[in-house]
């Protein structure tokens, strides 16, 4: 019985190695390229319409990844900072800050949106404009019934 157990964990510990399906050759070509990978960009949203906001920013050196990301709900703001290298993923901070009781609608406000990178940066504004919905009758459904 216990031989067979082992024979199982052998096995088991055997089929979960972890695979590399890549030639030697094209494995180096693309460890090559992750170390010579090098980018930074960030985006944010402040949407004042709903009371939103959203952010993010990562640079890559190389292997190693660090950045941040953060949102608000009108509640409250987290922030989530973090990086990735050989030693996998990792959360090294989170910030929150308590903002109000949600969010605050405005809708004559503004959203604006901007983002960058490569060097290259783009950002725009949307104005809400306030209307009247739609008209609402309210209909008697018992003299509805008593029709039919």
């Amino acid at each position: 019985m216990i031989r067979n157990i082992l024979i199982c964990l052998l096995f088991t510990l055997v089929a979960s190695k972890p695979q590399n399906n890549l030639d030697p050759l094209q494995f180096e070509r693309e460890l090559e390229q992750n170390r010579n990978a090098r980018y930074q960009f960030n985006n944010d949203v402040d949407d004042q319409i709903q009371d939103l906001t959203q952010s993010r920013q990562e640079t890559r050196e190389g292997l190693k990844v660090t950045g941040k990301y953060s949102y608000s709900d009108g509640f409250v703001k987290r922030t989530v900072f973090y990086e990735a290298d050989d030693k996998g993923y990792r959360v090294t901070a989170t910030e929150s800050v308590p903002l109000g009781n949600g969010p605050q609608f405005n809708p004559s406000g503004t959203a604006s949106v901007s983002m960058a990178q490569h060097g290259k940066s783009l950002s725009y504004r949307v104005v809400g404009v306030p209307h009247e919905g739609p008209v609402v009758k309210h209909v008697d459904s018992e003299k509805v019934h008593r029709n039919n």
